[in-house]
C-alpha cells in the first residue's frame, strides 16, 4: 500500500509540476519585475524522525528584507510587495515543493516542516508530530495563513495526523481550494477581514468534527501549558 501511494505520489506531483508550469511562470516574472534576485529560495527545514532537508520555494520577499523578523510570516509583512502578497496567497510560491515530494522529503499531506531552531523548542508532546512525513497540503496549512502561533498549529497537527483517514484527507485538498481563493481575494478587497486562522470554518468541523473533533479548544490550551523539560531522543539532524 505504501508503495502504491508513493506511486501515485510521484504521478500527481509530476502531473501538477506540468500544469502549474505556466502560472509559475507568470508568478517568477512577476517577483523578478518587482525585486529581481535569485528565483529560487532555499531553506532547511525538519522532515520524518528529525531529519533535515533542504526546502524549495518561489522567492517572493523583497531582496535581502529578511531583518530581526518572527520566523513565520505576518499579516501585511513589510517584507513582501504587495503583488508578491498576491503570489503566496495563491501558494503558486509552492509549486518548487513539488520537486521536494518527487525527492520524498515531502508528501502531498502532512504536518508543515518547521525550520531547526524551531523544532529544538519543542516539547515531548510536540515532538510527536516527527512521526510523520510533512507536506505540501495539511490541516495546519487549511486552517491557519500568516501569523500562525506554532503551538497551535502543531495542537492541530497532532490531533490530526494520530488518527487520520483518506476520506479526511480528500476533504483537506478539496478545502483547499476554498481557502485559497478566500485568502487572495481578501488580500485586494479592503472591506472583507484579513484573517489569519480559519480554525472556526464550516470545512474544519467537516474534516475534524465538532469543535475540532470534539477536543481542539481543549487539546490548544493543553498545549500553551505544557511547560515538559524532559527531552525527547529524537534529534534534530542536520
Amino acid at each position: 500500500m505504501k508503495i502504491l501511494w508513493r506511486a501515485c505520489e510521484i504521478i500527481l506531483s509530476l502531473a501538477l509540476l506540468t500544469i502549474l508550469l505556466p502560472f509559475f511562470a507568470i508568478a517568477v516574472l512577476i517577483v523578478q519585475l518587482d525585486s529581481p534576485g535569485p528565483v529560487i529560495f532555499k531553506q532547511k527545514r525538519v522532515g520524518r524522525d528529525g531529519n533535515s532537508f533542504t526546502l524549495y520555494k518561489l522567492r517572493s520577499m523583497k531582496k535581502g528584507a529578511n531583518g530581526h523578523f518572527p520566523s513565520h510570516t505576518q499579516i501585511n509583512d513589510p517584507r513582501f510587495s504587495r503583488i508578491s502578497h498576491l503570489v503566496r496567497a495563491t501558494c503558486v510560491d509552492e509549486v518548487p515543493q513539488l520537486w521536494n515530494i518527487i525527492k520524498g522529503d515531502m508528501s502531498l499531506i502532512g504536518p508543515r516542516p518547521e525550520l531547526p531552531k524551531i523544532v529544538q523548542t519543542y516539547n515531548l508532546e510536540q515532538l510527536r508530530i516527527l512521526r510523520f512525513k510533512p507536506g505540501l497540503f495539511g490541516i495546519s496549512q487549511l486552517a491557519f495563513r500568516e501569523g500562525i502561533d506554532y503551538n497551535k498549529k502543531i495542537a492541530l497537527e497532532n490531533r490530526y495526523y494520530h488518527k487520520r483517514t483518506f476520506f479526511q484527507d480528500s476533504l483537506v485538498l478539496l478545502f483547499t481550494l476554498f481557502v485559497l481563493v478566500e485568502h487572495s481575494v481578501s488580500k485586494f478587497i479592503p472591506f472583507i477581514p484579513k484573517k489569519s486562522e480559519f480554525t472556526d470554518t464550516f470545512w474544519l468541523t467537516a474534516i475534524m468534527g465538532k469543535n475540532g473533533n470534539g477536543n481542539y479548544e481543549s487539546t490548544i490550551k493543553q498545549s500553551d501549558r505544557a511547560e515538559c523539560k524532559e527531552k525527547s531522543s529524537t534529534k534534530v539532524k542536520v
